[in-house]
């Protein structure tokens, strides 16, 4: 003869299946809901709108809202959300780096426009090493080698102290480079 226990087995077993089975699915109904508010909130950022991105929000809506500062020439916001970062796909990370780096050129020639070369030299070398950065994490970004190259060349064109003609040209030191790269002049 069947024990009480054994009779009930079949009962428990499919209880526990139903309860395990409506668990996962209200687990999987919050994942959904917050892909779909993470989609909703990166296109919100791609719209002009600022919002606040929910606790626990995909790296991509972080992404989202960094390249939003930064267009925005909010760096200081921008560049604290950089750490954590860390784990986007490379040509993700590269182009946080390159809307940074593209953000300091717009105040250097913010600055440059208003001859303030002195407030443009420091945001240029920083425009430069965001670039650097970007092409460290994806090589292949051709946006960040251009403007790197770009941000290189607006050093040398910017007029340097001691450059304005007042100097005596016998006293002046020689330049033994060119401005071009690559072809230098002078003894081998």
């Amino acid at each position: 003869m069947r024990s009480g226990f054994w009779r009930r087995a079949p009962v428990l077993v499919a209880a526990t299946g139903l309860v395990l089975a409506l668990a996962g699915a209200v687990w999987f109904g919050f994942g959904v809901w917050g892909d779909l508010r993470d989609s909703r909130d990166i296109r919100a950022f791609a719209a002009g709108r600022a919002v606040a991105p929910r606790a626990g929000a995909d790296l991509r809506v972080l992404h989202a809202r960094a390249l939003f500062l930064a267009e925005r020439d909010r760096l200081a916001e921008a560049e604290t959300l950089t750490p954590q970062l860390g784990g986007l796909s490379p040509d993700l990370l590269s182009a946080h780096h390159l809307a940074i780096a593209n953000a300091r050129m717009r105040l250097a020639f913010a600055a440059i426009e208003t001859m303030s070369l002195d407030d443009a030299f420091p945001e240029v070398e920083l425009a430069k090493a965001a670039y650097r950065r970007a092409l460290r994490a994806w090589p292949e970004n051709l946006d960040a080698k251009v403007n790197y190259d770009l941000a290189m060349r607006l050093l040398r064109d910017l007029p340097r102290e001691g450059q304005d003609g007042e100097e005596d040209p016998e006293n002046r030191p020689r330049r033994l480079w060119t401005d071009l790269p690559g072809l230098p002049r002078g003894a081998p």
